[in-house]
């Protein structure tokens, strides 16, 4: 029997501390579908969608998929506009059996604290009691409610995130389970943990060996599958927080809890593990010169400095100009520096290629990520920022940064983009003529997910306690909610 299976997405990491909030204007540059497109766009790719499009035993049914990158909480208008164009799609799809459902589980809009669930009661609303598989984000901060609104919930496993599309099969496997008659459910526990992302690299302790021990528990105790969402700390809200997941079959909830309560104790005794300090920028790149100084001349890669506080794929706003200025200051020579500035993008464009302009970078946004730096540069490049990447993150997808240059300031070439962009890609740099690998310094706006596109070519890493809404220190950020504890809990069978 072939079951009708509906395609529904939405994604978005919402740092609820930044100013720019996401607007329907966002979801449509990077993805805003309905219909058969929803497939049509993520066939092939390494999306999650791409891996629910690899399930060749379901009858898929694109519905609805939207998406934008990090930042600040939709306004009103868009998640309702969002929510509403979900129905539309809904209902204009069928009859559908069951649905697979592509969400984050970290966004929060403007009366509507909790997205992600929102869109699931849209869900139920139409399509009634069907089976629903998600797949979530390693960062996620799921809700109870999320959690008893789906049958199946499983996150993604890696940090940097490489296993989207698997994770999409999985839960299109799983899923087949539950329409061939296995009666499987999700249960869940949290702790009130906030971690910064440079502790939750899944490459590296104590992730991994969390995880580790966690899928060693579900395996012993017969359960499909155990999950260790690791949290979003830069979102004000009580579901914030380090959760386990753990997706039984019926009648195996007290397994269920007890994997739970014991992976969760195995966190709360790996707390310290997860402290971590770093240094400031103006002592980042001190160390980074004298590093190159001691080096000879032929040794290869640059020394990677990491912007974390501007961490575009955690909300930033991409245009944080603390190591910029320092680099300037301290005299560096072929350092890389990428800068969202679409005023100075523009400029830039419209002097042309060879032409030197006088302009400020940066620190446009708000006050928590510099002061602009005002800058005499050569425009060196100017692109349309369109690229298509053959990397780990999303393979196969088409990305857009906007109008950009390069500029050559005092040794400096810096990447102006219209658009903040995660550097998720060796094809930012590459497509507007840089070798990433030819570069004495590269400074990436990111905390671990950058190490997909560039770690195989740094030589030394150092990753930077600079200003901005992802700080290292989350003590820094006002926080008015409370983190829940949640002890493990399962949900009835449906």
């Amino acid at each position: 029997m072939s079951y009708r299976v509906g395609v529904l997405g939405l994604w978005h990491e919402t740092n609820t501390y930044a100013s720019h909030a996401a607007s329907l204007g966002d979801f449509a540059d990077f993805e805003l579908l309905s219909g058969e497109s929803v497939l049509d766009r993520n066939r092939g790719t390494g999306s999650v969608i791409g891996g629910f499009a690899d399930a060749g035993d379901l009858d898929l049914v694109g519905v609805f998929s939207a998406g934008a990158w990090p930042c600040g909480p939709a306004d009103r208008d868009t998640i309702e506009a969002l929510l509403e164009r979900a129905e539309t799609a809904l209902r204009r799809a069928g009859r559908l059996d069951a649905v697979l459902v592509n969400l984050h589980g970290a966004m929060v809009a403007q009366g509507r604290p909790d997205a992600e669930t929102a869109l699931l009661d849209v869900l139920r609303d139409v399509v009634g009691e069907v089976p629903v598989a998600a797949v979530l984000d390693l960062h996620a901060n799921p809700s109870p409610e999320l959690v008893s609104g789906s049958d199946v919930l499983i996150s993604y496993d890696t940090y940097p995130h490489v296993d989207m599309r698997e994770r999409g099969r999985e839960a299109a496997a799983l899923l087949a389970q539950v329409l061939g008659g296995r009666r499987l459910r999700t249960a869940v526990g949290k702790v009130p943990m906030l971690v910064c992302p440079l502790a939750q690299a899944t490459d590296a302790e104590p992730m991994r060996s969390l995880q580790e021990r966690a899928g060693r528990r579900g395996r012993a105790a017969g359960l499909a599958r155990v999950c260790i969402p690791a949290g979003f700390a830069y979102s004000d809200v009580d579901r914030a927080g380090i959760s386990v997941l753990a997706v039984h079959d019926a009648g195996a909830e007290a397994a269920a809890r007890d994997v739970i309560a014991e992976t969760l104790a195995d966190i709360q005794a790996e707390a310290a593990a997860f402290a971590l300090a770093r240094d400031d920028a103006a002592t980042a790149v001190r160390r980074a010169l004298a590093l190159l100084a001691e080096r000879s001349p032929d040794a290869g890669g640059p020394v990677v400095l990491a912007d974390v506080a501007d961490n575009i794929g955690g909300g930033s706003p991409g245009d944080g100009t603390a190591l910029l200025a320092e680099l300037l200051r301290q005299g560096s020579r072929d350092a890389v520096v990428t800068i969202a500035d679409p005023m100075a993008a523009r400029l830039a464009a419209d002097a042309g290629v060879g032409a030197d302009v006088d302009t400020r970078l940066g620190g446009r946004t708000d006050e928590r990520h510099g002061e602009p730096v005002y800058v005499r540069g050569r425009v060196l490049t100017v692109t349309d920022g369109r690229y298509r990447t053959s990397g780990s993150w999303m393979t196969g997808r088409e990305f857009d940064m906007g109008t950009t240059a390069v500029l050559q300031v005092d040794g400096v070439s810096v990447v102006v983009t219209t658009r903040p962009t995660p550097p998720f890609h060796a094809e930012q740099l590459t497509s507007v003529g840089i070798d990433p690998a030819a570069a004495r310094i590269l400074v990436v706006k990111g905390a671990i997910a950058w190490r997909a596109a560039f770690g195989d070519i740094a030589s030394e890493v150092i990753e930077v306690a600079t200003p901005g809404v992802c700080p290292v220190d989350l003590a820094t950020l006002p926080r008015r909610s409370v983190p829940m504890t949640l002890p493990p809990t399962a949900f009835p069978a449906r």
